[in-house]
């Protein structure tokens, strides 16, 4: 018995020990605090109109702060049409210059909405894109609106001027609706036909350029042997002038010895030296051909009568040398006789010299017109 009783006493202790713990925690702990649900997340509210500084993003969105709107009313080109998407991009920013765009909001959740936005100045964007064909009408959108007029007449209009994308669009169905029955029979006869004229045009083309290509090397080649000749004649003129000159000195050196000789011969106050022990004299200067001998057969391209007139003055100049032997009982007046000869032969000669001198020189300066 005193056993059981143990054992329910002990029982009665742990239920009294577990109802007296919360009061405990209440009394250390102060009143409890209620639990607060957490607030709900409420949607953000969907703005009526927007105002603010916008770009543009692509060709039928603008971007703002925190938020982007996609034009009402209107969709992109074809986007592989990357010059049309660029024209329209910037369209859009020339329109908004940097300046407020006023939208109304037709859609779309934050921060992608949809609406239709006006400049600064109240012009509409999207129309103005469809006005120039840099975008087409979402019908989806328009449909039973009161912009569905407005926004298909300015289609209409790019489509007819041909503005933007129906530049291409109008080309390839006019094109499409030309083509008759006649016309395929005629393309499908013409087509080849004009096929074999091109061809022989091509190949006559073809033909009269490697024409001209061989023309023209010949006729730089006939100018390169012309320089040459040109150059060559030129070092043949100087030649032969140097040569000439060099002959005009030795006849006027023989002028000069014979001259004084002669006059001594007539002065009979003097005793001839010839007379006393003899002399030699020279029948003629000796002349010099080693350049005309060189260039004989290129003197035509002095001219017939220039080369014929240097030809001739170099037949009249001796080769050869001869000498006159004046013995001490040679006469006097034979002496003056052949002395006279020679130095009157010599003198003859000045003249052609001089002449040919003159004309070699004129072609050298260019001043006369010269064979080659």
């Amino acid at each position: 018995m005193p056993a059981v009783r143990f054992s329910t006493y002990l029982w009665m202790a742990v239920v009294g020990c577990l109802l007296a713990a919360p009061v405990a925690a209440q009394r250390n702990d102060g009143p409890a605090v209620p639990a607060v649900p957490a607030p709900a997340v409420q949607s953000s509210t969907m703005p009526d109109r927007i105002q603010r500084p916008m770009q543009a993003l692509d060709p039928v969105t603008l971007r703002g702060e925190g938020f982007e709107i996609r034009l009402w009313g209107i969709d992109q080109v074809d986007a592989t049409n990357t010059p049309l998407s660029l024209r329209a991009v910037e369209r859009l920013d020339e329109l908004i210059a940097g300046r407020q765009v006023n939208c109304k909001i037709e859609g779309g959740t934050i921060p992608a909405l949809i609406g239709r936005c006006a400049t600064a100045d109240q012009q509409d964007l999207g129309f103005t894109l469809l006005n120039e064909g840099l975008a087409v009408r979402n019908r989806r959108q328009t449909y039973g609106t009161t912009f569905a007029q407005g926004y298909g007449q300015a289609e209409e209009f790019a489509r007819t001027n041909r503005k933007g994308v129906w530049t291409y669009l109008t080309s390839s169905e006019e094109e499409a609706a030309a083509l008759t029955p006649g016309m395929m029979m005629g393309l499908l006869i013409g087509v080849p036909a004009a096929g074999f004229v091109c061809l022989a045009i091509l190949m006559w083309v073809l033909l009269q350029r490697v024409v001209t290509t061989q023309r023209q090397e010949f006729d730089r080649a006939r100018k390169k042997e012309n320089a040459l000749a040109v150059r060559e004649r030129s070092v043949m003129v100087a030649m032969l002038e140097g040569e000439l000159v060099e002959n005009k000195n030795k006849v006027e050196a023989f002028l000069t010895i014979y001259g004084d000789m002669l006059r001594s011969l007539k002065d009979l106050s003097e005793t001839p030296k010839y007379q006393q022990v003899g002399d030699i004299v020279q029948r003629h200067p000796s002349f010099s051909h080693i350049v005309f001998d060189a260039n004989v057969n290129k003197l035509s391209w002095l001219g017939l009568q220039l080369a014929g007139r240097v030809s001739k003055l170099y037949a009249a100049l001796p080769r050869t040398q001869e000498y006159i032997t004046l013995d001490p009982n040679v006469p006097l007046e034979t002496a003056v006789k052949l002395l006279e000869k020679t130095v009157h032969e010599a003198v003859e000669l000045q003249e052609p010299i001089d002449t040919v001198l003159r004309e070699l020189q004129n072609v050298a300066e260019g001043k006369a017109p010269a064979g080659v």
